[in-house]
């Protein structure tokens, strides 16, 4: 509990003491760095409401923000209207919930911690070039991550064993080194709660690491973020997760087919030094194979996992289709966790599971297809407003937007295989990343429309810019 208490004293006091100094904008990446590094574990029970520390750092956040009188440059307020109507019918399906202080508790969090998040980076980023710290601030803590990862793999140590074993994971094996499915080995997940999480989160962030390496000004970037690209791809393949891996494949097709130039020719490099790779590792291409293969197979842990999926469709929908009332609101949430749902499977006696291994289901479970519809709309928005600034923003500043556009495209698709909206860090990573979107189009589309000399411009401008 010491080091708890030391690391949630450095976090506030850091993000505090910046802020003081150097004024709140300077301290968005430190939190955003600090958000996405430090595991679940890190946190003081209390019984109602657990002291995350990402939590604590919000709050110092927040009150730093409230507390400033400085204008926003920012005038609009993007996605409110969907992000007001989407809260609304959140707290009509908690009122009708059937673990009514569960769903209160995730009700705070997702939204109220969520859209604070969206809200201080939205009022609070000035500068362009903001934007790409609060990026290389996310790309700078999933390198660390994968440093542990990496340890994990090889060294058979978890970073999590720094922390109190009441709070650690085991998934009932009693280690903390993931081993739930044998067919796949040890599959890594560094801070993370579970080795998808972990996945997605480096398939989320890959896009805007390529997208920093081609705008790094200094060969010290170049090779750092070089060492990070090396580093998410083989921690990726470590995971042993066939979501995230799927994931980073369609964005990076997307990413590939939407850039040019320099851009373009780094994306070949990537897709070479895979390929050599393979060719010098055929152990690394067996291993994949036989993935592939086992997934077929429901006699394999790997065939029962893809065989859950469905089963689970099945299962939700026929729970939904028995009462008008929760196919329109859901039963609540958090109602899966803590309630279950009994899904039949083949070679399986017919139980209670408690896990729901697919967000756009388990919004669906909890919130009802009323939910799902509005936050599909919420989630999507941005990623139409990212495709649409990179059709319209001239080269190479477009070339961000679509890298925002590939990340949405990565979470969209381990949303199928895993609860990564409401679980770990993966959750408050797509909303600073949906932040950073919304903001760099603001601040482009201001740019784009200010005609104004500069001598005519109020002092406080000149320096934001």
């Amino acid at each position: 509990m010491g080091l708890i208490c030391a690391i949630d004293v450095v976090v506030v006091f850091t993000l505090v003491s910046v802020a003081k100094r150097r004024g709140l904008e300077r301290a968005l990446p430190l939190f955003v760095f600090f958000l996405t590094l430090i595991p679940n574990e890190c946190r003081i029970v209390t019984g109602v409401f657990d002291l995350y520390t990402y939590r604590l750092a919000l709050i110092a956040l927040a009150i730093l923000f409230f507390s400033q009188r400085r204008k926003s440059v920012i005038q609009t307020f993007p996605l409110k209207t969907l992000m007001f109507v989407q809260a609304g019918w959140l707290l009509l399906s908690t009122l009708a919930s059937i673990v009514v202080l569960t769903s209160s508790k995730q009700f705070l969090a997702q939204v109220l911690e969520y859209y604070l998040i969206y809200y201080i980076i939205l009022k609070t980023v000035r500068d362009v070039r903001t934007i790409s710290k609060l990026a290389l601030a996310m790309v700078a803590a999933i390198g660390i991550t994968c440093l542990f990862g990496l340890l994990e793999s090889y060294a058979g140590w978890s970073v999590r064993s720094l922390f109190p074993a009441e709070l650690q994971e085991t998934y009932g094996s009693g280690s903390l080194l993931y081993t739930e499915l044998m067919d796949r080995g040890i599959r890594i997940r560094s801070t993370f709660p579970h080795p998808i999480l972990f996945g997605g989160a480096i398939s989320m962030v890959i896009p805007l690491t390529l997208y920093l390496l081609t705008t790094a000004s200094t060969r010290l970037q170049k090779v750092l973020l070089s060492v990070c690209v090396v580093f998410m791809f083989w921690c990726l393949y470590k995971t042993g997760s066939r979501g995230p891996w799927l994931a980073t494949a369609s964005s990076l097709a997307i990413l590939f087919f939407a850039v040019k130039g320099k851009f373009r020719k780094q994306l070949l490099l990537i897709g070479a030094l895979v390929l050599l790779v393979l060719l010098m590792r055929p152990g690394v291409l067996d291993t994949i194979w036989n993935t592939y293969l086992a997934t077929l197979d429901t006699n394999t842990g790997m065939g029962m996992s893809f065989a859950y999926r469905p089963a689970l469709y099945r299962a939700v929908t026929n729970a939904l289709e028995a009462d008008p009332l929760r196919a329109l609101l859901g039963f609540g949430l958090g109602a899966f966790r803590e309630k279950g749902l009994l899904i039949v499977l083949p070679n399986i006696a017919p139980h209670l599971w408690f896990t729901c291994d697919s967000a756009w289901l388990l919004l669906t479970y909890e919130t009802g297809y009323g939910g799902l519809l509005l936050m599909s709309a919420l989630l999507i928005k941005p990623a139409v407003m990212a495709l649409r600034a990179y059709r319209t923003l001239p080269k190479p500043e477009c070339y961000f937007c679509i890298s925002c556009f590939c990340s949405f495209i990565s979470f969209f698709v381990v949303m199928i295989s895993v609860a990564v909206y409401g679980w770990g860090q993966n959750g408050k990573m797509l909303w600073v990343v949906i932040a950073m979107t919304v903001s760099y189009i603001a601040l482009r589309k201001r740019e784009k429309g200010r005609r104004l000399p500069v001598e005519r411009l109020p002092m406080d401008e000149v320096v934001a810019f």
